[in-house]
């Protein structure tokens, strides 16, 4: 599977009528609705340090077999001072995988990771973007021989040493270990469900602040590279274009790129509560159906589309880690990578959760 990084699928797809990543996804993943969610406990403090020495990086891909039959995830208790039924804040966890075949059952790393808190109570919501190359302490894969590695290979990991609960679990395990941050469900999309997902949109407008010149963007059928520009002001995208904006880093850096990708995720946003996508809405959820790979129940997609237009949009914010937020670091096999500040990181966290 290729490798390729594009830190906003799992978003965007994800991005509904929720906090420009939730309501969209998830309806479509799971047509139907409403189980009741709980309040989840305040996280600790980031207090895991990195370990000294990295891990083996086996080459799983060929022999890999993923976890049959997850077990269903604990329903969430609702609370009665939230909206719609739902409970003070729910966190999930929005995958993205360079595939466009559609096949979620080949363990892959997810070298998309951005996390969304949905908070019931007050009607707000947060999105937070991970670098995929952060290096981490990981748990449960001590029978492997694996304390660390990059945070994208988490999913991998527990799809393909045994972990209880698989690659959810695993990626579910590690954020919390290293941000004290409880992540409640999960949304795994790829390339073709984005762009399947923005075309039956009509497509989206969104301001560039920043014109694009990208001199090496990688073909899509992988021959050789090509000149992606993009202007600044108001863009009109169809999935591909869409994509190619969530892509691109080679003008400048991979936390620019997130930046670039929250913004879309926003456009996302708007472009389903517009009055003539919204009516639209069911006969989406019936032609997209099955394009991802998620363990929100029914009953939690009626909570979040029921949400969704309640949030407006000043009562989402955008909390990327940026390069100021990570240490450069060079591991003993010479990859480069960076690791967790954790002086900087703790006050992202904190608003994140809005505390």
């Amino acid at each position: 599977m290729n490798k390729t990084s594009f830190s906003l699928i799992a978003g965007a797809l994800a991005g509904a009528l929720v906090c420009a990543a939730t309501f969209a996804v998830v309806s479509i993943a799971r047509p139907g609705w409403l189980r009741s969610l709980v309040a989840p406990q305040p996280p600790p403090a980031i207090v895991v340090k990195p370990l000294p020495t990295e891990p083996g990086q086996p080459d799983v891909f060929s022999t890999a077999t993923p976890i049959p039959n997850l077990p269903e995830p604990t329903p969430l208790p609702t609370d009665a001072a939230a909206a719609c039924g739902g409970p003070q804040n729910l966190t999930i966890a929005l995958l993205g995988v360079d595939d466009r075949e559609g096949n979620y059952s080949k363990p892959t790393r997810t070298d998309a990771i951005s996390l969304v808190n949905v908070r019931f109570t007050d009607q707000t919501a947060a999105l937070m973007s991970i670098p995929r190359d952060l290096y981490v302490a990981q748990p449960n894969l001590e029978h492997a021989g694996i304390t660390q590695d990059r945070i994208n290979t988490a999913w991998l990991h527990g799809e393909v040493y045994g972990v209880e609960g698989g690659g959810p679990a695993e990626l579910k395990n590690t954020v919390e270990l290293n941000f004290g941050i409880r992540v409640h469900r999960y949304v795994l999309v790829n390339f073709g469900a984005f762009i399947q997902f923005v075309d039956a949109l009509g497509g989206i407008d969104m301001e560039v602040p920043e014109a694009i010149y990208d001199p090496r963007f990688p073909r899509e059928d992988g021959s050789g590279t090509f000149i992606l520009e993009v202007p600044a002001g108001v863009n009109h995208f169809d999935g591909l274009a869409a994509l190619r904006y969530a892509r691109t880093r080679h003008q400048d850096d991979d936390y620019h790129r997130v930046r670039r990708q929250q913004l879309l995720l926003l456009a996302i946003r708007d472009r389903l509560l517009s009055p003539d996508v919204i009516p639209q809405i069911p006969a989406l959820i019936g032609a997209l159906g099955g394009l991802v790979r998620t363990d929100l129940s029914a009953e939690e997609l009626a909570a979040l589309a029921c949400l969704g237009p309640q949030i407006d949009r000043a009562s989402i914010q955008t909390v990327p880690v940026t390069a100021n937020n990570v240490i450069p670091w060079t591991t003993p096999t010479g990859a480069q990578v960076s690791i967790p500040n954790r002086d900087t990181l703790g006050p992202l966290v904190r608003t994140f959760l809005g505390q």
